[in-house]
This record gives structure tokens, sequence and C-alpha cells, in this order.
């Protein structure tokens, strides 16, 4: 069987504010890389290289930690970097209202320890990434996360978790969905 790459995540779609916001850090030159406002995502697992045959066992285990579950509203606000301000190789958005979020990871996590999968040992802080730093950021770039600090990028509806194989391109990855969960 092949081999994919391949995570689990909440698909988010751009609001007109976090379109701005990715604008403005695309603006700051190539020491960022900013994500691609039509793939925005919750990352729940990163499962690095996965052996095809073991997609269907992954989206089962996905439907066991959501069933029963309602669609339920995050909200978007804030800005910040990971791993801290002194070097930082992440700008995200913060998410609120993410219990429904951590419960589903929390559900997840035994499921896919039980298929092989390494279990996170750090707690899940939920983030919608906005730009990879690449190398020392801008001065702009501190000055855009104190304006963004408590900024409101709008919500979004958590409808479905989705299993999706990701490919490194040139122009950046591509996405595509293996397994689809509806929420109820």
């Amino acid at each position: 069987m092949p081999t994919l790459r391949t995570f689990i995540a909440v698909p988010i779609p751009s609001t007109p504010a976090l379109r701005s916001v990715i604008a403005r850090l695309a603006a700051m030159g190539r020491a960022l890389k900013p994500v691609d406002p039509d793939h925005l995502h919750l990352t729940l697992k990163f499962l690095g290289d996965t052996d095809a045959g073991q997609v269907p066992a992954i989206g089962s285990a996905v439907r066991e930690s959501v069933s029963g579950r309602q669609v339920f509203d995050l909200t978007l606000r804030g800005t910040g970097v990971f791993p801290h301000a002194r070097r930082p190789t992440v700008v995200w958005a913060g998410i609120e209202n993410a219990e429904p979020l951590i419960a589903i990871v929390a559900e997840l996590e035994p499921r896919l320890e039980a298929l092989g999968f390494t279990r996170e040992h750090r707690a899940y802080q939920p983030h919608l990434t906005l730009a990879r730093i690449r190398s020392r950021p801008p001065a702009d770039l501190t000055e855009l996360l104190e304006r963004e600090r408590a900024a409101e990028f709008g919500a979004a509806a958590v409808e479905s978790v989705v299993v999706y194989q990701s490919d490194l391109q040139p122009g950046g990855p591509v996405y595509t969905p293996l397994e689809t969960v509806g929420l109820e």
C-alpha cells in the first residue's frame, strides 16, 4: 500500500477579517509564508506518514469520536505566535469556545494510539495557523500582533471533521479530503 501524509482537521471558512490579516502578513515579505485563506483549517491531529490502508480505520476513529456531537460555533479572536515571541515560527489566530474541540481530541487520541499513532503528550492548544515564519521576522510583525492581539476575526460553525491527505508542492501544500465526518 502507498504511504500518504495525513492529518485530521476541521475546515474553517475564511472571513473578510482573516483574509485582511493574512494579506497584511503576506505583504511583509519572504520571511513569512502565509497560509492560503481558501484552505484554512484547525488541525486536531497530525498523523504524518500513513499507510493508505489505514484510512478507513482512521475515519472510523473520527466517527466514534464525534458521534452524538452537535454542530457548534467557535469564535476566532486575537493573534499570537508559537513557540515564543523571541523566535516565532508560526503566527496564529486564537480560538474561543473550543471546549468541544478539546473533547473531540481527547476522544481521538486513544483511538488513534490503538492504530499505532503516537499520542500527543502536550495539551491540545486549538489555533488557526495564519503564517509560517521562515527566517527573522520583520519588525512590522510585532506591530501587527500587538494591534490584532484582541481583534475578532468572526465565527465559524464546526460542521465536520475531515481526514486530509497533504501533498507538499512547490506552490504550497495541496489538501485532499479522504474522509469527511459530519456532526449532527
